[in-house]
């Protein structure tokens, strides 16, 4: 049933977006789960426990919590990683205010990272953590 839920999810954002070429871009990507999983990594997530937790039947109730406990991390970061990728953006864009052929580019990372992070977030990451959270509490 999740699998369902997540390809409604991406089914219908591709739907309402309708092009969907402007909506990939290569640096964007890069600075939401670049920093994201070196977060998770540089603060002692036990990233395959996560997903072996999230997708295993006979996951133990730690095991559950802790996975649970990754995945709001994991939010946290990929909401974080979109804000500062949005600076990241501005400051390419006021860098080359004085050619107008350079600023989109830094106005694409800027909206595209904060696009990607909420979707990350609060799209994958979320639903994760609830759903780890209700086994765990049924375990």
């Amino acid at each position: 049933m999740r699998v369902i839920g997540l390809v409604l999810l991406l089914t219908f954002l591709a739907i309402a977006a309708g092009d969907l070429l402007p909506f990939f871009d290569i640096p964007s990507v890069l600075i939401i789960f670049g920093f994201t999983i070196g977060a998770l990594i540089f603060a002692g997530v036990g990233i395959p426990n996560m997903f072996s937790a999230s997708f295993s039947a006979d996951a133990t109730r730690e095991n559950l919590q802790t996975a649970a406990r990754g995945w709001a991390q994991a939010k946290s970061y990929a909401v974080a990683s979109g804000i500062i990728g949005t600076m990241m953006g501005w400051i390419i864009m006021l860098k080359n205010l004085d050619d107008m052929a350079a600023v989109g580019p830094g106005m694409a990372i800027s909206i595209l990272t904060i696009l990607y992070g909420l979707v990350l977030g609060y799209g994958i990451c979320l639903p994760m953590q609830m759903r780890l959270e209700d086994r765990a509490a049924q375990a």
